[in-house]
This record gives C-alpha cells, structure tokens and sequence, in this order.
C-alpha cells in the first residue's frame, strides 16, 4: 500500500511528507481510540504496516508523531522501533525531537516530549552536540534556542568545545554565552559541594577528637 501516492492523489495533502506525517497521526489517534483488544490489534498491525513501508523516507515528525502511543504490550516494539529509526538518523533528527521535547507536539498532553528526550539520549553525543548548536545558529525562534541551551547545560562538559566555537558566529554567540555561563557556574556549584563535604569531614574528626 503506498500511503503517501494514495493521499496525496485524493488531495488531502500538499505532498508526501506532509501526508506521511497526516497518516502517522491518524493511526496514533486510532490506536488511542480503540474500543476493543480487536480494534488495538488491528491499529498496532496498520502502525506496524506502515513502519514496514515507511520508516526509512518517513519525515521526522511523522515517526515523532508514533511517539505519542500509550504504553502497551503492543505497541512497546513500535515505539522502540520509531526510538531507533530516529537516532540512527542523528543529526538531522535533532531539530525536530527539540521541538518535540519543547512541547511543539500534535498532542499537548501526550508522551512524546519525554520520549523526544529519551531519543537524543540514544543518539551519538557528537551528533547531539552539534545538532543543537545548529539550532543556535540557525533560523530557530528564541524559545527554541533557548531549548536548545537546556539541553546542552544537561550534557554538560562535553559541549564545551563546540559552544567555544560557536562564540564566532553572531547568530549563536549568545546562546553560546548563556551555555557556557551555566556550564561554569554548575561546575563552580559541584567544586563547592565537594569542597563543602570534605570540610564537614574535617570538622566532625575535630569535633570528635
């Protein structure tokens, strides 16, 4: 079955993608609203289905989209199969999962922005890092860069090096500024703590001698 040709012929959709991300949202929606163990079978068989055919050309949101299943014996396998499809695409995928964990998502209260984070987890740091930075860089709005910017702060160390380069492109300089300044004041906080605990050690042997 060619999901997109048919879709696209009856005029539902402007081209292929956009109907490959209509069609995952649809079959989302009826797995959610299934009735009946028969129904929920069926809906998983047609996601599956569509993975089957799709999965490799599929734009990013369309598989983002299947992210929103609930939890299932069912659908667990396809979830972890969209998890994967998008990691293995790394770099590319990143923008739109950081839309998705920014809660920019068909659904608003669904799983996808947690399950959009637990996907960057999955991919290769170096393609993660340089993914967002992009973001920075880029044609993003500032909520998203600012995204972006949580992000990265959570890798931590890491991305030290990539937002230093970043610093001479003015697009993301301060992106960059504000990372870096988080970067360093965690780092500063940890080197506290650390401190903090060995000077309690110090005073307690004091105390006790």
């Amino acid at each position: 079955m060619a999901y997109a040709d048919a879709d696209v012929a009856r005029g539902q959709y402007q081209d292929d993608g956009e109907a490959l991300i209509g069609m995952a949202r649809q079959l989302a929606d009826a797995y959610e609203e299934a009735q009946t163990p028969e129904d929920r079978e069926y809906a998983a068989d047609a996601i599956d289905d569509y993975l089957s055919e799709c999965d490799h050309y599929a734009p990013d949101e369309a598989l983002i989209a299947l992210l929103d299943l609930p939890m299932t014996k069912l659908t667990w396998p396809l979830v972890d199969s969209v998890e994967a499809t998008l990691a293995e695409r790394g770099l590319s995928a990143v923008w739109p999962l950081l839309e998705a964990i920014d809660g920019r998502v068909y659904d608003h209260g669904g799983q996808t922005p947690a399950r959009a984070l637990e996907t960057l987890g999955a991919m290769r740091e170096v393609d993660v890092i340089r993914g967002l930075v992009n973001v920075m860089a880029g044609a993003a709005d500032d909520d998203l860069k600012a995204a972006a910017v949580k992000v990265l702060v959570g890798i931590g160390e890491p991305v030290v090096p990539a937002l230093e380069e970043a610093l001479f492109d003015p697009a993301a300089r301060r992106w960059a500024e504000d990372a870096l300044g988080d970067i360093r004041a965690a780092r500063t906080e940890a080197a506290d703590v650390v401190q903090g605990d060995g000077d309690t050690t110090q005073g307690r042997g004091d105390h006790a001698g």
